[in-house]
């Protein structure tokens, strides 16, 4: 019989929850996706916990689903989360050498993130992730792996990420009551950057943003590692409400005009008025106004979704850094005329990520609302390859180390 790894998933979307399985063939450097189940995200409010015997019913459905497709049983899974409440912090660190010889060793690295550690922590938050970005070696700047190089002080920068404590423990609760054992948790924003970002933009410098149902993240990275991190309340949700309340429609009629409306309204060059038919949606109306719709209704929420993007770029101190511009994913890069509005509140160069073409279950699933669920999968196929999981917090907490600066060569080998 052929060896083979299992690899699951949980992305905790602020629209979806979405289990996702993955099997690696080591013989072969062969991945497949062999499972993937998205169930609407009931007891969560962008992608928190409100509701804890709903949340428990979500992520037991969504489960259940994938593992009668994939015919295994899962019994543990690395999440994925994107709330608002996550944060982002810059911390240096500084130690002396210990080896009489001034040999760097991996302990002394261990130690000098460690004091990277000793921050103010805003309060009611706690470290999930811990990033090296640069280290120094006796004013040596700019070094990547210091192991082996020899000096008296060693310095590091690093990216510290942190969420709530208490919506950290929900989902703990949440997800032992599911019987689900935690492999590692991340924040969904380095987790997409697995599979939406490539080395050169995240070398010269790129924003991330992710446009979920509920909230927006924004990750930004600069010389290879992130260095800014935010989740705004707000998604393509919103523009979902607007064309309900604007059309007088109900909330899955107002979704199944927006999810069809870009590919209607490129092959049919804003027609005045469209049958309400060609959505698949049954109404007294008939038809619709593509120019009421489009531009009277999506496109005011849009801009002020990217005046808020751009507004929380300027305030990270990083839009000068980020030459690659942005890079769009998330199920709400897909709403119609996203790239023409983005352009225009931000003046920075635009690409509209989607997932790689990884073998397996991957037709339904090739477009910009999975790239965080196939995202997490690698990045758990990174931790489990690497063998880098450690704890910072019970058995949950993952962290990261050097991330980025091989995911060329990881994910390369897998595309067919």
């Amino acid at each position: 019989m052929q060896h083979s790894k299992i690899i699951n998933g949980i992305d905790i979307g602020s629209s979806k929850v979405t289990t996702i399985v993955g099997q690696y063939f080591e013989a072969e450097d062969r991945f497949n996706i062999i499972a993937v189940a998205p169930v609407p995200s009931l007891g969560f409010r962008k992608s928190q916990i409100i509701n804890l015997e709903q949340a428990v019913e979500t992520i037991t459905k969504s489960v259940e689903s994938a593992e009668r497709m994939a015919g295994i049983q899962i019994k543990d899974a690395y999440i994925s989360i994107a709330a608002s409440h996550i944060q982002s912090l810059n911390s240096k660190g500084v130690v002396a050498v210990a080896s009489p010889n001034g040999e760097i060793v991996a302990a002394d690295v261990d130690r000098v993130i460690e004091a990277a550690k000793a921050v103010t922590m805003p309060a009611g938050k706690e470290i999930i992730h811990i990033i090296p970005r640069v280290y120094t070696v006796d004013g040596q700047e700019g070094i990547v792996d210091p192991i082996g190089m020899n000096g008296v002080r060693l310095e590091v920068e690093t990216n510290i990420i942190v969420a709530s404590t208490s919506a950290l423990k929900n989902l703990e609760k949440c997800l032992d009551e599911v019987g689900i054992e935690i492999s590692g948790l991340a924040y969904s924003g380095i987790a997409t950057a697995t599979t939406a970002l490539t080395e050169t933009e995240r070398e010269l410098g790129v924003a991330l943003v992710d446009i979920g149902g509920t909230v927006t993240s924004i990750t930004i990275f600069s010389e290879s590692s992130p260095c800014f991190a935010s989740v705004l309340p707000v998604g393509a949700t919103n523009v979902t409400n607007d064309l309900a309340i604007g059309l007088r429609f109900s909330l899955d009629d107002a979704e199944k005009i927006k999810t069809k409306l870009g590919k209607y309204v490129e092959n049919k060059n804003f027609e005045d008025e469209v049958e309400l038919s060609h959505f698949g949606v049954e109404s007294e109306q008939h038809k619709i106004s593509l120019q009421t719709a489009v531009n009277g209704i999506i496109k005011p929420r849009l801009e002020e979704i990217f005046s808020l993007i751009d507004d929380e770029i300027n305030k990270s101190g990083y839009k000068a850094l980020i030459p690659a511009g942005i890079v769009l994913t998330g199920g709400g890069a897909q709403t119609v005329m996203v790239k023409e509005i983005c352009s225009s509140i931000i003046p920075l160069p635009l690409r509209i990520a989607s997932p790689p073409k990884i073998g397996g279950l991957v037709d339904e699933i090739l477009n910009p609302g999975y790239t965080s669920s196939i995202g997490l999968l690698m990045y758990g196929f990174h931790q489990e390859k690497k063998g880098k999981i450690s704890t910072t917090r019970s058995k949950s907490k993952v962290k990261v180390g050097t991330l980025f600066g091989r995911f060329k060569d990881l994910i390369e080998p897998l595309l067919p």
